[in-house]
């Protein structure tokens, strides 16, 4: 058969592949799939084309909540010629009966050992509705994406995906990633993964794992093997790595040069409630700075409009930010996306403001939290980003950033530079009033009608 996998995006969010992550799901999907299938890939977030009259026989389309409503409507063109469509991704596992309204079959988690028995049930023509594992499947087994198939950036960043783990032992009430990968981390092998580098003809990588030092244990052997490779990364960790001299080290010597670290919050009630942070702010500071003389950079990420957020968390999360001269910053409004407690509890509470899945993107006011009006997180969340990532903030922040070497240098000034020029607050956010004569249900055919559940394999 020939095969169609779709990563759909909105014209509004395409942007070039230059200075972005590469996905990996879709070459993940592609080395799954026997090898007598002809595989093609589209990702839409670079501007590629769906060619709706090709001549797929089966189309996969992997969706995330901001992005489903896209990929209904390319859905629906393809029914209309009579393709196979079926879904996976995030929101699919979310939300399976929505999903299938508008596919011929939904694979609800992850597809190692279920995206083989679906192309096999098509060709036997009998194609099941739903496919689910019984439990998360081990990650031991040896599969490498089909890295021919990634949509990879040119030049000096070209960056290459990298997954040795899954899952996430935090649980957070407003994260849909424990949902999906389960709350015990699993580990691929590490010799599989240094096979997998050895395989990237690109320099820097970037690993997709939530906290690739989660197990300390199994991420120094990693490090250990990882330093002849002689490569550069970025990946995400939380701040516990900072607690580890030996890791930090063996870190940098592996090639890292910046961590994503999920802080959430600085204020007192936001550190108690995840316990992803240190106890205080001032031991989040002195954390940073280990990373800094370790040559590592962060990336502070933090969430507003949380229920215990007061109108002074702005304030302190601002001074965090100054006091660690962090290199870059993630500012994000909270947002309940579905199959998660906080979805639940706001839904039921009459606080979400819209049921446009496509405004899900953290970027946007779409809720009224418990101690802030959505006017004042609005205003909160453009400000800090505003003064974070002014000129003046930028250098304030460099020395303690760049003094390692010229490609940190490099690294830090373009994206501060980058984060500069599109921080327009008329365009990063909005608030998202609802018509209380017009309950939320989340009927999505008010935005595409589904075509009728024929048969048609």
């Amino acid at each position: 058969m020939k095969i169609l996998l779709v990563s759909p995006c909105s014209v509004q969010d395409q942007r070039p592949a230059s200075m972005d992550i590469p996905q990996l799901t879709l070459s993940l999907i592609a080395a799954l799939t026997p090898p007598e299938h002809e595989i093609q890939i589209v990702e839409e977030v670079y501007g590629e084309k769906v060619n709706f009259d090709g001549d797929a026989d089966v189309v996969g389309i992997s969706i995330m909540t901001q992005t489903c409503i896209r990929g209904y409507q390319i859905a629906n063109e393809f029914k209309k010629r009579g393709k196979i469509v079926v879904f996976g991704g995030i929101h699919a596992t979310a939300m399976p009966e929505e999903a299938i309204r508008f596919g011929n079959s939904v694979v609800i988690g992850e597809a190692e050992g279920l995206w083989d028995k679906v192309l096999d049930d098509i060709k036997r023509h009998r194609l099941q509705s739903f496919y689910k594992l019984d439990k998360l499947p081990d990650l031991q087994s040896r599969v490498s994406p089909r890295r021919d198939l990634i949509k990879c950036s040119s030049g000096n960043f070209s960056i290459a995906p990298i997954e040795t783990t899954r899952g996430c032992p935090y649980n957070c009430d407003f994260c849909s990633v424990s949902r999906f990968f389960g709350t015990r981390q699993r580990h691929k092998s590490i010799h599989d993964i240094i096979t997998d580098i050895e395989s990237c003809k690109e320099k820097n990588l970037f690993f997709l794992d939530d906290n690739i030092t989660g197990d300390k244990h199994y991420a120094k052997e990693l490090f250990r093997d990882m330093i002849p490779q002689g490569k550069t990364w970025v990946g995400q960790a939380s701040i516990q790595v900072a607690s580890d001299p030996d890791l930090l080290k063996l870190a940098y010597k592996s090639g890292c040069r910046a961590l994503l670290i999920g802080f959430e919050s600085m204020s007192d009630s936001g550190i108690n409630q995840y316990r992803k942070t240190l106890k205080t702010v001032d031991e989040n500071v002195v954390a940073v700075k280990k990373l800094q003389d370790n040559g590592i950079m962060t990336m502070a990420s933090l969430i507003f409009g949380l229920d215990s957020d007061t109108p002074d968390v702005f304030d302190v999360a601002y001074n965090f930010l100054t006091r660690s001269k962090v290199a870059f910053f993630q500012a994000c409004v909270m947002t309940p996306y579905p199959g998660t407690p906080v979805f639940k509890k706001l839904l039921s509470q009459g606080r979400i403001l819209t049921d446009e899945w496509n405004k899900f993107d953290a970027s946007k006011v779409i809720i009224r939290p418990e101690s802030l009006s959505p006017e004042k997180l609005l205003e909160g969340y453009d400000k800090i980003k505003w003064h974070f990532y002014s000129n003046l903030s930028i250098l304030k922040r460099s020395f303690p950033n760049i003094r390692i070497g010229f490609w940190e240098a490099v690294l830090y000034f373009t994206l501060n530079k980058g984060y500069h020029k599109n921080n327009n607050p008329s365009l990063s956010s909005q608030i998202y009033q609802n018509d209380p004569g017009n309950p939320i249900d989340f009927n999505v055919e008010k935005y595409v009608h589904p075509l009728c559940q024929q048969r048609i394999y």
